[in-house]
C-alpha cells in the first residue's frame, strides 16, 4: 500500500508539469511569442522558450521569421537549435524548411549542435527528400553526426533508408553508432532486418551492440525460428547485459 501511494504521488508529480505547460501554452499569444523570438535584447532562455511555444502552437505564420532566425549565422546557437525544432513541429512550408535545413547544415559557419539538431529534425519530419544529405552525414568523420544520421534514417524508414543503414553497418567502427544503426533498423521490422539483427547478435564483438540487437529482437511482433534460436543462444552470451536482455524470452 505504501509503495502504491508513493507510485501514485510520483505520477502526479510527473503529470503536473505537463498540465501546467499545456495550460500555459493555451494562454499564450502567438504574436507576443513571435515578437519575443525576434527580440535580440531578450535573454537566450526567453527567446528559446518563445520559439518552442511557437512550434507547439503549429502556427504557420511563424515559419517565415523562424526561418530567418535559423539562417542567421550570428544568432545564438541555442536560439537556432530551438528554431530547428520549432520548424519541424510546424512542418510547413515543407520545401522551404527542408531547403533551409540543408543549406544551414552545409554552411561552414554552422556549429555541430545545430547540425545534430537538423539531422534529428529531418527524421522527425520523415524527410525522405533529404536522403542525399543523410547519406553524406552517415559517412561523416564525426561519430556524433553519423549517430544522428542513423537515428533520422530509422525514423524515416522505407527500403532506401534501410539499405543505407545496412551498408553503413558493414563499415562502421564506432560501437555507439553501430548500436544506433541496429536500433534504427529495428524500427523497420521485416524478415531481412531480423536476419541482420540475428547476425549481429551472434557475431558482433561489442557487448553493447549485441545487447541492442537482442533487445530489438525481443520486441519484434513475430520471430522466425532462426530469430528465436538466436535469442536462446544469447542466454549464454559472455556479457551479463546481453543475457539479461534475453532472460525473460529464453525462459
Amino acid at each position: 500500500m505504501i509503495l502504491r501511494k508513493i507510485y501514485i504521488s510520483l505520477l502526479v508529480l510527473l503529470f503536473i508539469p505537463i498540465v501546467l505547460s499545456a495550460v500555459a501554452d493555451a494562454g499564450r499569444d502567438s504574436g507576443t511569442d513571435l515578437a519575443a523570438a525576434q527580440d535580440r535584447t531578450l535573454s537566450v532562455e526567453d527567446r528559446s522558450q518563445a520559439i518552442m511555444a511557437l512550434g507547439r502552437s503549429g502556427d504557420q505564420k511563424a515559419s517565415g521569421p523562424l526561418l530567418q532566425i535559423l539562417k542567421n549565422p550570428s544568432e545564438q546557437r541555442r536560439v537556432r537549435t530551438s528554431a530547428v525544432m520549432a520548424l519541424a513541429r510546424i512542418g510547413q512550408p515543407r520545401p522551404e524548411i527542408l531547403s533551409a535545413y540543408e543549406s544551414v547544415y552545409r554552411s561552414p559557419k554552422t556549429g555541430e549542435n545545430v547540425r545534430y539538431t537538423i539531422l534529428l529534425a529531418l527524421g522527425t519530419m520523415k524527410a525522405a527528400e533529404s536522403l542525399p544529405l543523410l547519406t553524406e552525414a552517415l559517412s561523416n568523420g564525426d561519430d556524433r553526426i553519423r549517430f544522428k544520421a542513423a537515428q533520422a534514417l530509422g525514423m524515416i524508414g522505407g527500403d532506401e533508408a534501410v539499405n543505407l543503414l545496412l551498408s553503413r553497418l558493414e563499415l562502421e567502427q564506432d560501437r555507439m553508432v553501430r548500436a544506433e544503426i541496429v536500433r534504427a533498423l529495428a524500427r523497420n521490422e521485416s524478415a531481412s532486418v531480423e536476419s541482420v539483427l540475428v547476425r549481429v547478435l551472434r557475431s558482433d564483438p561489442e557487448p553493447l551492440v549485441r545487447y541492442n540487437a537482442a533487445l530489438c529482437l525481443t520486441k519484434f511482433t513475430s520471430l522466425s525460428p532462426e530469430g528465436r534460436e538466436a535469442l536462446r543462444a544469447a542466454g549464454s552470451d559472455s556479457s551479463p547485459m546481453v543475457r539479461k536482455a534475453v532472460g525473460e524470452v529464453v525462459r
